[in-house]
């Protein structure tokens, strides 16, 4: 009799395994076709602004430019016009820049956020310095689309909801692991109620465990948050 418990045990045990792996092969294919379908949005969101919004941006500013021309004393106000114009152009060819895939996939990880760096700088509101330690190694296209999408998103938070003035993003090439650090000196989140807001940090976590890494994350009220990568190469 004790011998049939324990295969009964045993084969309910192997059930349970199965099933939680099932799960999690179920929620990671979700993740990657989320992922996907994000992508070719963004792409296409990129190819709009570059095909047609920038298209009417440039003809716009040529139409001020031979009206200008036209008038001997040209107002303040078609010049302040033109500036606008060659503003918004400037800032939606950043944000085409920063949602193509095409452009992230011939960048290295370091190339692209040095890029999305110089972005958040331009807008004069805080300093976003990049460190790098260690010698650079490359990911394969998936970990570095991934690993990009997850600092973007880290990123976005901090402009949208920390209230911080400084943001420090650190590259650290070790033997095995690139370990990623972004650290910004706002407000700071409470972990535990943020994690079900929309903060986006279940997707950090989900996005950095499809490419066999571990993400977290520490904060402290007044005192900022740090968002921690560790992506294996392998």
């Amino acid at each position: 009799m004790l011998f049939y418990v324990v295969i009964f045990i045993e084969r309910k045990k192997r059930h349970v395994e199965e099933k939680q792996k099932m799960q999690q092969s179920f929620e990671q294919l979700l993740n990657q076709s989320q992922l996907e379908i994000q992508e070719q949005t963004f792409n296409e969101i990129s190819q709009e602004i570059h095909d047609n919004v920038g298209q009417i941006l440039s003809l716009a500013k040529v139409q001020l430019n031979i009206v200008e021309e036209q008038l001997q004393d040209a107002p303040v106000l078609l010049k302040e016009s033109k500036n606008n114009i060659s503003r918004a152009m400037t800032d939606l060819r950043d944000i085409a820049k920063s949602l193509s895939t095409d452009r992230i996939e011939k960048l290295s990880l370091i190339q692209a956020i040095t890029q999305e760096t110089e972005q958040l700088n331009k807008t004069n509101t805080f300093i976003c310095s990049l460190e790098m330690k260690g010698e650079e190694r490359n990911l394969d296209a998936k970990k570095k689309l991934i690993a990009f999408r997850i600092i973007q998103e880290s990123l976005n938070n901090v402009l949208k909801h920390a209230n911080a003035t400084e943001i420090k993003i650190v590259f650290d090439y070790t033997k095995e692991n690139l370990i990623i650090t972004v650290k910004d000196n706002g407000k700071g989140v409470n972990i535990a109620t943020a994690k079900n807001s929309g903060l986006g940090l279940q997707n950090i976590i989900k996005r950095t465990a499809l490419i066999g890494g571990i993400a977290t994350i520490n904060s402290e009220s007044n005192k900022g948050t740090i968002i921690t990568l560790n992506i294996p190469y392998a």
